[in-house]
């Protein structure tokens, strides 16, 4: 049995009225007009012919005579309009009965025969009782004779109610063939629909299901549009996941690291105030307030990169890092660390990017290079990898940094240091600034760790130079 749901039952419902309405108006229209049209249709045949051949003098009616007969399945009878109504009558039953037309009544009357001579055309129609038939005629004169077009008319009605009842079943057949067929069609709509009813609840959910429907129609289309929706969500909802999964670490590590400064800077106080300060007590706060309002600083950077928009606009790359060595010269030589530049292996380092923010990059890799480098010296190279693509990289080493850190070496407060000397260890928010930057710009990145050899590596795209 074909079940349907509500989609499936209006429309069966609808197609079926359809038909009802169809075929019962064909019904009524068959079964009540059918012999009424037959009727009016061998009158207009009969009159078509009268005018055909009202103009046509005797002889030329004489001559086509029985052409237009066989032509137009009709009786032409030319008889001379003389003698008495019962001759004329006489004389007109003898041509028909001579062209194999038996009639049980004819009768024209003399008031139809005045009219006739007075130049007007008769029409009548003489029923033929038990015969099951009619004559249908047209009398008129023509130079001095009377002539009759006349066709016999079937009488139907027997046969029409033997056709209309055959057709009454017919069409019964048919509705209920047409029903089931409309029933099984709508089902091959409907399953897909309720397929993709079923992905929608799912999707819901937040259960990012595919659907496979192929049907070859707007259908299977809809699918298509709604695989991919599935497809964006999950990635949506996936990444929205990932987002707060960080929020909480972030939140989390942001507690973490203030309640350290926090609980040094109560204790201390308060060795103060009980008089246990052996004059370190202090500087220790005062080191842990910068500590703080370092951290504050980082994380108000941290969360002004994710609304600035990037202004791209060309630049030599080249130029940036040594404007930024500058700077730290100061630095440099208070650390007692100097800086082995490769650059001038290239001589074109345009590129398109936001200057500002790639500038904040070098500056954080640049500053973590000096302060926690155990070398007295770190490297900066610049190299082609194509005409297309021009290679940074800065490299030092460190001794506190194993291949399992690399992995969270981007995340904010990850600190490989376990002692997490915050001389040594830092914040550890300044890569995590350096990755949201380079993934903003679209940049791809990475770090590797070679026998104790940090090195950071950035690709950018070469322009023009202006």
């Amino acid at each position: 049995m074909i079940k349907l749901n509500k989609i499936g039952k209006k429309l069966l419902l609808m197609v079926s009225v359809i038909m009802l309405i169809v075929f019962g108006v064909s019904f009524l229209l068959n079964n009540y007009f059918s012999a009424n049209y037959y009727l009016f249709k061998m009158k207009n045949n009969v009159n078509a012919v009268y005018e055909e051949l009202k103009d046509l003098t005797i002889p030329q009616l004489i001559e086509t005579q029985e052409k237009i007969e066989n032509d137009n399945n009709v009786t032409i009878v030319i008889i001379q309009n003389s003698g008495s109504t019962d001759e004329i009558n006489e004389n007109i039953e003898f041509a028909l009965f001579k062209d194999k037309i038996v009639l049980n009544k004819f009768w024209i009357t003399e008031n139809s025969l005045e009219k006739i001579k007075e130049g007007k055309t008769v029409r009548l129609l003489f029923n033929q009782g038990k015969l099951k038939s009619s004559l249908l005629t047209v009398l008129y004169e023509k130079d001095q004779h009377l002539v009759l077009v006349g066709t016999v008319v079937a009488h139907n009605t027997d046969a029409l109610k033997i056709v209309n009842q055959l057709y009454l079943y017919s069409l019964l057949l048919g509705i209920i063939i047409s029903i089931l067929l409309v029933a099984l069609f709508s089902k091959k709509i409907i399953t897909p629909l309720e397929k993709l009813k079923n992905i929608a609840k799912d999707i819901t959910n937040l259960n990012f299901k595919q659907v496979e429907i192929t049907s070859g129609d707007e259908i299977e289309e809809l699918s298509h549009s709604i695989n991919e929706m599935s497809n964006s969500l999950k990635n949506v909802h996936s990444q929205l996941e990932k987002k707060n999964q960080s929020l909480n670490t972030l939140i989390s590590s942001i507690s973490h690291e203030v309640k350290t400064p926090l609980s040094l800077i109560q204790a201390y106080t308060i060795g103060i105030k009980d008089g246990f300060d052996d004059g370190s007590y202090t500087d220790i706060i005062l080191e842990q307030v910068n500590y703080t309002s370092e951290m504050v600083d980082y994380l108000i950077k941290l969360s002004k990169i994710h609304e600035l928009e990037v202004k791209k606009e060309p630049f030599e790359l080249k130029h940036l890092i040594q404007k930024i060595i500058t700077q730290y010269n100061i630095s440099l030589r208070n650390n007692n660390v100097h800086v082995v530049q490769n650059l001038d292996s290239i001589q074109h380092s345009f590129i398109y990017e936001d200057s500002n923010q790639i500038e904040i990059v070098m500056n954080n890799l640049i500053s973590n290079a000096i302060k926690y480098g155990e070398e007295q010296y770190f490297e900066i190279n610049l190299t082609n990898e194509d005409k297309n693509k021009i290679k940074f990289s800065i490299r030092n080493k460190t001794t506190s940094l194993q291949q399992e850190h690399l992995p969270f070496i981007w995340d904010a407060f990850y600190v490989a240091e376990e002692s997490r000397n915050k001389e040594i260890s830092g914040t550890g928010l300044g890569l995590s600034i350096v990755a949201s930057i380079l993934a903003k710009n679209d940049l791809q990145y990475e770090v590797v760790l070679v026998d104790s050899y940090i090195r950071f590596t950035i690709w950018f795209d070469l322009v023009e130079s202006k």
